[in-house]
């Protein structure tokens, strides 16, 4: 009897083949998994970055360096006005103008970068005066970067409308891991103190936004054409979508900001380890609405419900249940990480993971508006969350210190959400989709992970 000759794979094969499919995909769900995986790899740098600095800087060294370095981020994404989300919405609508929309974004990033650094010069020295006058006087040269923190944002939203995930990530991954390397070098050669390790949060970026940036413009050799018209069509939907983009970034900095001008500096190394330990979990929510912002624009209103509420109770369905592992975890954690001199940011960062995982749906049911171009009414109900929370930090954080940050900003989190439900049923007049996973929605997920896993990349042949 003759043998037939069958090609059989091998099974290491079988599993490179699929490796590289999933990483030449450029599926949006494909795009999504991989953000979600460098989102991943970020954490676990961004942990052991965190672990080391607390460890040799103690709390009032971290607090010393948490402000120095928070302030430049903080202004710069505060004042960005939406022009990335803009960028996006009017590139994805307007492919054709895309060069020069990029070119124009550029330049409004500019003059809002120098706006930001010229508020943060003034404004530091009145508001952290409970520390030294050498930590003010870095926090104020920090400033200097605020113009290419803008810059970079444009370029982001960039590559996020240009599909190009794979820059993206590179450049989100790059930042934290040069940072690593350089606390390693400093604790080696025993150079690290609050200033240095400061500089090693803040440096490392420099030279890649400058790349990034000579790249792009390389990339978009257009004139500036329709200067005017772009000009109207970035600023009037980034006004429109800054309010939810200024809330987003306050609800991250805001905290911190409060506390450095209420507290001791050691109190605020204590709540900057809670927070950075307890935003973990956020990267399921963050990694999806980076790839849901872009595809949902594409969408009718229907599809873009239908597929932001699927994102929504898979995303908060694991930041959950990571939480809570997390909350049970946490005894351990905390000291064997940073030392027992943490210990007493335990209550606070279970306040805190409540908050993220609340905060992160909001994040992705918001992307349903921004799709459909109303994100105005994203920016209206959110303020109300805005003008809740800082009061309450001011009226909480001096009668209960770091647990009354954690209160505050958990009431200003469920607020927001109740906010983004109720807008949802009654500004888009739509049936409110069920919140709670569900068996279909698990085998949504398997199947679109299928589909490109064994999805054969453009240019293989058999």
């Amino acid at each position: 009897m003759q043998q037939l000759n069958v090609k059989t794979t091998p099974p290491a094969a079988s599993l490179w083949s699929m490796l590289r499919s999933f990483t030449k995909s450029k599926d949006n769900s494909s795009a999504a998994v991989k953000t979600m995986f460098v989102s991943v790899l970020i954490l676990l740098v961004n942990m052991l970055t965190g672990v080391l600095t607390a460890r040799y800087l103690g709390p009032s060294g971290r607090g010393e360096q948490t402000a120095m370095v928070n302030w430049s981020q903080f202004l710069a994404f505060s004042l960005s006005f939406g022009i990335p989300s803009a960028l996006i919405y009017n590139a994805k609508k307007n492919p054709q103008e895309a060069g020069a929309l990029y070119r124009m974004a550029l330049l409004i990033a500019v003059g809002f970068g120098l706006l930001a650094m010229t508020i943060g010069i003034v404004v530091l020295p009145y508001w952290l005066n409970s520390f030294s006058e050498s930590v003010v006087a870095f926090a104020q040269w920090s400033m200097l970067l605020c113009p290419l923190i803008v810059i970079s944002q444009v370029n982001n939203a960039a590559f996020q409308f240009r599909g190009d995930y794979r820059t993206f990530n590179l450049m989100r991954y790059l930042i934290p891991l040069l940072t690593l390397a350089l606390i390693g070098l400093l604790i080696v050669t025993d150079s690290i103190n609050p200033y240095t390790t400061a500089m090693a949060y803040l440096l490392p970026s420099v030279p890649l936004f400058i790349g990034m940036t000579v790249s792009l413009l390389r990339t978009y050799k257009v004139k500036l054409r329709n200067a005017s018209q772009n000009f109207k069509r970035l600023f009037t939907y980034g006004l429109g979508s800054y309010g939810n983009d200024l809330l987003g970034q306050f609800s991250y900095y805001i905290d911190q900001i409060i506390i450095a001008g209420l507290l001791r500096p050691a109190d605020l190394g204590l709540y900057a380890v809670a927070v950075s330990l307890s935003r973990m979990v956020n990267f399921f929510s963050t990694s999806i609405t980076v790839v849901l912002f872009p595809k949902a624009s594409e969408l009718t209103k229907d599809e873009a419900v239908s597929l932001t509420f699927k994102a929504f109770r898979i995303s908060t369905t694991c930041t959950l249940l990571a939480s809570l592992l997390l909350m049970l975890a946490a005894p351990l954690v905390i000291p064997l990480l940073y030392g027992k001199e943490f210990n007493t940011a335990l209550h606070v960062f279970r306040l805190l993971l409540l908050e993220v995982t609340i905060s992160g749906g909001t994040m992705i049911l918001a992307q349903v508006f921004m799709a459909l171009g109303k994100p105005k009414f994203v920016s209206i109900l959110q303020g109300v969350g805005l003008l809740l929370v800082i009061p309450l930090l001011f009226v909480m954080v001096p009668k209960f210190g770091l647990i009354g940050a954690g209160i505050a900003m958990l009431s200003s989190g469920v607020l927001r959400f109740l906010f983004i439900i109720l807008n949802i049923r009654f500004n888009l007049k739509v049936k409110l989709p069920r919140m709670i996973v569900s068996g279909e929605d698990i085998q949504w997920m398997k199947t679109t992970m299928n589909s490109y896993i064994r999805k054969k990349p453009a240019g293989d042949t058999q």
